[in-house]
């Protein structure tokens, strides 16, 4: 049997050996007939008429390509700003109608003199050597942008005015503390899009305990780019308006009813049957949120049919109240609920029918992103700080996350202390 094996594979590799010869020859023999096409990768002439060109952290190149019929791309070769060496390619096909290539080199965190090699490349990269060219960038965006920043004291932070007049997102970011506590202190990061102006709220709190920092603050302020470039930090000081945790014990929820999952004029839904009680607190209803445990939380239903964003609620703190802050604290451990949500605010004046909240003259105060991975409480700074009785709390289709229900474990409010 092994005999007959080693037979029957030596005539297959025989008939694969015959074949390729077959086809070397035929091929060999279309060539010889009708000439093989050959790819010319002699080192084409170098590139002319380059011109460089400063911009806020970056160096605007153009050049005209050679008309060797072996060129195909143009290599530059540069130095970034942490000292590496690097390099960018620009095909041949990017050229327009005049032979004119341009690149743009970005990525610079200050205006020292650059230099740029560029190479007419063919198709295997020889070339006739560089041509270089030196030109200092313009002032980073980044260093402008934080020239710009100034704070401004609201109720429990501050305002961050700013202008980023350029084509880029830059980042700012914000290190601070109690003048007399450097222990309180805290930092945030937000970005600041291209071409355009704050303010931008930032609330003062202590990354650790959350509580809002009292008197004057030192806020050191710096920016980054999306090269990782960041500017010096210049401090600056504030002193923002005290604000303080308003007391939960008279809150509730319009319709409030814990043995039923449906939803009623103050929320979509709640899950009243399949989240189970904890610590003799009951699980799963909006109540949850507010009950003073974060074992415990709110789930928008998920054993009834119709289960899918949007979710709401709607929170009735019992008297009006100026609000500098709605903090949201995520359903421990949970990464599936939402990424973000809407918030409202009305006074008692615009909560004209009780039975119809939908009619309520409701102040749109914007999206915010919330992190689904996180425990720690995160907070919704209401850059207007209104004076309001009723809160509401929106989850579109825009926020869900890897879950179809949103889920909270704790709500809070801050504001001016009454």
């Amino acid at each position: 049997m092994k005999n007959d094996f080693l037979k029957f594979s030596s005539k297959r590799n025989l008939l694969s050996a015959m074949i390729i010869c077959c086809l070397s020859f035929a091929f060999s023999s279309c060539d010889d007939e009708e000439g093989r096409i050959k790819i010319d990768d002699s080192a084409p002439a170098k590139v002319t008429n380059i011109t460089a060109t400063p911009g806020p952290g970056e160096v605007m190149l153009s050049w005209t390509n050679p008309s060797s019929s072996s060129f195909m791309y143009t290599k530059i070769e540069y130095t970034n700003a942490r000292g590496e060496k690097k390099y960018t390619m620009v095909s041949k096909e990017k050229a327009n109608e005049n032979n004119v290539s341009t690149a743009t080199i970005k990525g610079f965190a200050n205006t020292n003199e650059q230099k740029f090699e560029i190479f007419a490349c063919s198709v295997r990269g020889n070339n006739a050597g560089a041509v270089e060219v030196s030109q200092s960038p313009g002032s980073p965006a980044f260093l402008e942008v934080v020239k710009t920043v100034s704070l401004e004291p609201v109720l429990g932070g501050v305002l961050v005015n700013y202008e980023n007049k350029y084509n880029s997102t830059i980042l700012i970011a914000l290190n601070f503390y109690e003048a007399d506590n450097e222990s309180k202190a805290g930092s945030i990061k937000f970005e600041a899009p291209a071409n355009s102006k704050g303010p931008q709220l930032v609330m003062l709190t202590n990354d650790s305990s959350k509580e809002f920092l009292n008197g004057e603050c030192i806020v050191k302020v710096s920016a980054e780019d999306e090269y990782d470039n960041a500017s010096e930090a210049k401090e600056l000081r504030a002193t923002p308006i005290p604000a303080v945790k308003f007391d939960r014990s008279n809150w509730s929820f319009p319709g409030y009813n814990e043995n039923s999952s449906d939803g009623t004029i103050g929320y979509s839904s709640q899950e009243a049957i399949g989240e189970g009680d904890k610590d003799g607190l009951k699980n799963g209803r909006v109540a949850s949120m507010i009950d003073g445990s974060l074992n415990t939380y709110w789930h928008a239903s998920w054993k009834t049919p119709s289960t899918s964003y949007p979710h709401w609620f709607i929170l009735d703190m019992g008297k009006e109240v100026t609000i500098a802050s709605v903090e949201l604290t995520r359903r421990q451990g949970d990464a599936r609920g939402q990424k973000g949500q809407i918030i409202y605010t009305c006074t008692e004046a615009g909560a004209t029918d009780a039975n119809n909240p939908d009619s309520w003259r409701w102040v749109d105060h914007g999206s915010f992103v919330f992190n689904p991975n996180i425990d720690v409480p995160q907070s919704c700074g209401l850059t207007t700080t209104p004076k309001a009785r009723y809160i509401k709390v929106y989850f579109g289709t825009e926020h869900k996350g890897s879950g179809a229900q949103a889920m909270l474990a704790d709500l809070n409010v801050y504001g001016a202390e009454e």
